[in-house]
């Protein structure tokens, strides 16, 4: 967080809303902020109006004074498709949202993305908070997404396995910044996904398979089945009581 930005002004609002066509150049100008040096790109802005056209109720941003700093896409996905392997080309239509589906039993969390001037706000948590209202009030049965491991690269050799460095972070005995902030909004995790985003190079192209379910929504336990993929999960990566079968955010 930089030591002087708008929000050291107390006068200064911030107003959270879904997002408009309107917000798509200031979005782009935002995702490119947030991946500088990371070896991968902002979206396009054809890739953002795809989101938001797609399916605008799920997708918002964070404004102060006129500014984007902060977005959140999400889409809607039938569980078969969401909760068994895949990569985030695929799952996100190339960053356009295309795999939408109206009849969607769960939100996909295809990108949080928050100003890094900006960060140590609590910014993405409310952006966080706004995927579970929507979760909630569409009657879903919750969240999924592929999350990053942005440390894993430099980290890989001290634990030996991305398992092991997942295990560490569950248990509490490490802090990922991602993972550890993921886990605490009541996220699990239910998977390891190899090659999800190979251009991730700080996450080694991993991404962790992470389930947010939605506390009105029953769970429906005919579905359930273990996860096959990604080599062997620790065994304390579970769902509660039930196991499921097994995506960038």
């Amino acid at each position: 967080m930089s030591s002087k930005n708008s929000l050291s002004n107390p006068k200064n609002q911030i107003t959270i809303r879904n997002a408009t066509l309107g917000d798509v150049a200031g979005i782009c100008d935002l995702s490119n902020r947030v991946y500088a040096n990371t070896g991968m790109y902002g979206y396009s802005e054809g890739a953002v109006t795809g989101q938001i056209n797609h399916f605008p109720q799920g997708q918002f941003v964070i404004i102060i004074n006129d500014t984007v700093v902060g977005y959140c896409a999400t889409f809607r996905i039938d569980e078969n498709l969401a909760l068994k392997e895949h990569n985030w080309t695929e799952i996100t239509g190339n960053g356009y949202a295309s795999r939408h589906d109206p009849d969607g039993d769960w939100l996909y969390g295809m990108e949080v993305a928050v100003d890094p001037d900006y960060r140590g706000y609590r910014l993405g948590q409310r952006l966080y908070n706004e995927r579970k209202k929507l979760c909630e009030s569409l009657g879903l049965k919750g969240i999924v997404f592929g999350g990053r491991l942005p440390t894993l690269a430099n980290r890989l050799k001290r634990f030996g396995s991305v398992e092991e460095y997942v295990e560490q972070v569950i248990q509490k005995k490490l802090r990922d910044p991602v993972l550890t902030f993921q886990i605490n909004n009541g996220f699990e995790v239910i998977g390891i996904i190899p090659h999800y985003l190979d251009a991730d190079v700080q996450s080694k192209g991993y991404a962790i398979h992470l389930m947010w379910r939605n506390p009105k929504v029953p769970v429906d336990e005919p579905n359930a089945g273990k996860k096959k993929y990604g080599g062997r999960v620790p065994d304390s990566i579970r769902i509660g009581s039930v196991q499921y079968m097994q995506r960038r955010g």
